[in-house]
């Protein structure tokens, strides 16, 4: 039976999902809607700085890796030891996220002392030469995967030491709210895990711009001077990237991605210069 102290209060449901409307409104730019929900998740659970980002992490097999990261609550000098730690040990050097390598599930949320003892955590180099500066002693940790290739969400909030750990009321909201926040990522929450425009070649990039301006496969064949069959490969090539199954879901989801920024028939990257006729 759970107690009645670990139970959420009704404001705290609301004040997650105002949060996670927040993020929605933010949603087409990864760093804006991370930066949004870091600094309105030290709120909701009432701490001074927390950590986190994304990532790819096929537990048990592989180890984390980090693909983007963000913080609130570190001024320069936390944010400069933050960066010091992920260049030099990376996530995988952290205590608390080696021990989560070996337990399951899609959403996993975790204290430093239901992993670790006090004992490995202050031994571990990576608080004596970086978490300690940063004054992260009572530590909560969320990973929550967020899709099938192994991208993961990770959400880690901290204490100094002398302030109380954190309540089991305390992780049961963190856990809540980024299981809801996880469904809407690489949806309505764009993600820098999810498949991106950047790592196109020029030649399929050329293609996708002639796509988003609405020209057929012979279309984009005339103005590029292709053969039909290597446009179609092409295309193709672009479906199975992105990771969908047909123009309308190309496009769908390169404007989710541009929504909010530049029109992408403007964007240079994708601007196609017809081809000149001999």
């Amino acid at each position: 039976m759970m107690a009645n102290s670990e139970l959420l209060r009704p404001h705290e449901v609301r004040d997650a999902y105002r949060l996670i409307g927040d993020c929605r409104d933010l949603g087409h730019d990864p760093a804006l809607w991370h930066r949004r929900m870091f600094d309105g998740v030290c709120r909701l659970i009432g701490v001074p700085a927390a950590t986190g980002g994304e990532g790819r992490w096929l537990r048990p097999h592989r180890p984390v890796e980090a693909i983007s990261t963000f913080d609130s609550g570190l001024d320069a000098r936390g944010r400069r030891v933050l960066m010091a730690f992920m260049r030099d040990l990376g996530p995988a050097g952290d205590p608390m996220l080696s021990a989560l390598q070996q337990v399951p599930g899609p959403l996993v949320t975790r204290t430093r002392r239901q992993l670790i003892s006090d004992v490995e955590y202050y031994r571990s180099l990576a608080f004596n030469e970086y978490l300690r500066q940063n004054d992260a002693d009572h530590r909560l940790v969320s990973v929550c995967q967020v899709s099938r290739d192994g991208a993961v969400s990770v959400i880690a909030l901290q204490r100094s030491r002398g302030e109380r750990d954190f309540s089991p009321r305390e992780q049961r909201l963190l856990d809540f709210f980024h299981g809801e926040l996880g469904r809407l990522v690489r949806g309505a929450l764009v993600s820098a895990t999810e498949p991106s425009p950047d790592r196109l070649s020029p030649r399929l990039r050329q293609t996708l711009g002639c796509l988003l301006e609405g020209d057929s496969e012979k279309q984009v064949a005339a103005r590029l001077g292709l053969s039909h069959a290597t446009t179609h490969q092409y295309v193709t090539a672009l479906y199975r990237h992105f990771e969908v199954q047909s123009r309308a879901q190309l496009l769908a989801h390169i404007f989710r991605r541009m929504r909010g920024a530049r029109c992408p028939l403007d964007a240079t990257p994708f601007r196609v210069q017809p081809q000149s006729r001999v």
